[in-house]
């Protein structure tokens, strides 16, 4: 298949980083970032192998791989004695120990699962037809959303499982991430509805 410049540059950029990230995590023998990147790679086997059918903007395709490499920063860049992941960013409340707001992975959480949310309206509205109830469409995104970051949970679970001295969190953390999903991603499907109602007017 032939791909659009923007489609091959993000395809491009996301094998780049994914390759530097590889080389650094083997080097410090970090199993569970070398697991993200496995995803990584099957998600973008995924789109690209599809992106026939599914006619995905470029934007939504870098949407998601500046996600990956947000990711890929958050395990490796450190901060303040750990990774960047844990960084505290904005003191908005602090309940003891995980249960903190706002941090660089929950920032994270809220771009990933507006950009997965964006990716679920536009292939409602491709195989549905744009003329759908924008409520009901928007619903079935945000669900599919949350869906998709449940089964992240699953994976950070097994990896919990597999890999001693994880950085997953416990249930303080798997709850603020899900809420955060959530954020992310009725942020975007209101500001997708509200702008797309303005352009069409």
């Amino acid at each position: 298949m032939n791909f659009l410049t923007s489609e091959k540059a993000a395809l491009i950029f996301t094998a780049l980083y994914t390759t530097v990230f590889s080389a650094y995590f083997i080097v410090n023998l970090n199993i569970e970032f070398l697991g993200y990147i496995g995803v990584i790679v099957l998600v973008f086997a995924l789109l690209y192998g599809t992106l026939y059918e599914t006619r995905i903007p470029a934007s939504v395709l870098w949407g998601i791989s500046v996600c990956g490499l947000l990711h890929m920063l958050g395990g490796s860049v450190p901060v303040d004695g750990d990774i960047l992941y844990t960084w505290r960013m904005v003191p908005l409340f602090d309940g003891g120990g995980e249960f903190y707001i706002f941090k660089y992975d929950q920032f994270v959480h809220v771009y990933l699962y507006a950009v997965v949310a964006l990716l679920f309206l536009h292939l409602l509205r491709n195989y549905l037809g744009q003329k759908q109830p924008p409520l009901l469409i928007g619903f079935i995104a945000l669900m599919a959303a949350q869906g998709v970051g449940a089964v992240n949970e699953m994976i950070e679970f097994i990896v919990v499982l597999l890999v001693p001295d994880n950085g997953v969190g416990g249930y303080y953390n798997t709850l603020l991430d899900i809420v955060f999903n959530f954020i992310g991603a009725i942020l975007a499907i209101a500001g997708f509805y509200l702008f797309h109602g303005n352009a069409e007017k």
